[in-house]
């Protein structure tokens, strides 16, 4: 009796492991570069994380336009799904100018079409790397280490006015 009990449990489980893997392979991706409004309309759990959320600390970026993020993550990671958001919201607060910002997904080897995983030296997801001028100055991996707000502002403490040639 244990030994059928055993066997129809085991087929039970390789049938789900199956389709779970072909319906996880099958799903599309969002890799390379992605407007927000794309990320929103095609996996709406960013959308709504991103209205749901509250920034606690509020920072002023407006007159910061020498400053970018380059965000790389995945809509397939459970991470990026909370982060992301979190992020977008943070950044729109603080007067960032969506062309200050780079949203670029990856698959689920952490890569995409142009490389830049490389180039980024992309190890987990989400990445948020903070550029001043073009040159990086900091980045958040994965989670904030105190709060996403937080970890933003002492990044951005310690910048001061570029000076004009």
């Amino acid at each position: 009796m244990n030994n059928k009990i055993l066997f129809f449990s085991s087929i039970i489980f390789l049938i789900f492991f199956i389709n779970a893997d072909s319906t996880y392979k099958s799903k599309k991706f969002l890799i390379g570069d992605i407007k927000v409004d794309e990320l929103f309309n095609e996996y709406p759990i960013f959308k709504s994380r991103y209205e749901n959320y509250k920034v606690t600390q509020q920072i002023d970026l407006r007159e910061s336009t020498d400053l970018s993020v380059i965000i790389t993550f995945g809509t397939w990671c459970h991470d990026s799904k909370r982060e992301v958001p979190r992020m977008l919201k943070i950044l729109d607060s603080a007067g960032m100018k969506s062309e200050q910002i780079s949203l670029i997904g990856v698959d689920i080897n952490k890569t995409e079409p142009n490389g830049r995983e490389q180039l980024y030296n992309l190890k987990n997801t989400p990445t948020f790397i903070l550029l001043r001028n073009g040159k990086e100055i900091g980045r958040i991996v994965e989670r904030p280490q105190i709060s996403l707000e937080s970890d933003l502002i002492n990044l951005t403490k310690s910048l001061a006015p570029v000076a004009e040639d």
